[in-house]
């Protein structure tokens, strides 16, 4: 009776212990995830990210375009708002089927 009884506990250690080893290896799996902080957990690393991206994209475009966009002239504004016409009557044959 006692050898049943010790053989049970010891499969029920066995059991918590494979159930503890597997929980440890799925937590040592996370833990890059909070090793660094990052935009995910921390709003303001993500505000600098945001600011850091826009400021490199304003350099890039002054680099390539100067300070402000030009301004369009007559006939490339003539052929977009063609553009943006034709685009519309497609948009609303879309919607009246």
């Amino acid at each position: 009776m006692k050898n049943h009884q010790l053989t049970q506990t010891l499969k029920g250690a066995f059991y918590v212990a494979i159930i503890a080893l597997i929980a440890l290896i799925a937590l040592w799996q996370c833990r890059p995830a909070f090793a660094n902080p990052t935009d995910w957990h921390n709003n303001e690393v993500s505000e600098q990210i945001s600011r850091q991206a826009r400021a490199e994209a304003r350099k890039l475009w002054r680099e390539e375009n100067g300070d402000w966009q030009p301004n369009l002239t007559p006939q490339a504004e003539q052929e977009l708002l063609h553009y943006t016409a034709q685009k519309q009557k497609e948009i609303d044959r879309t919607f009246k089927q």
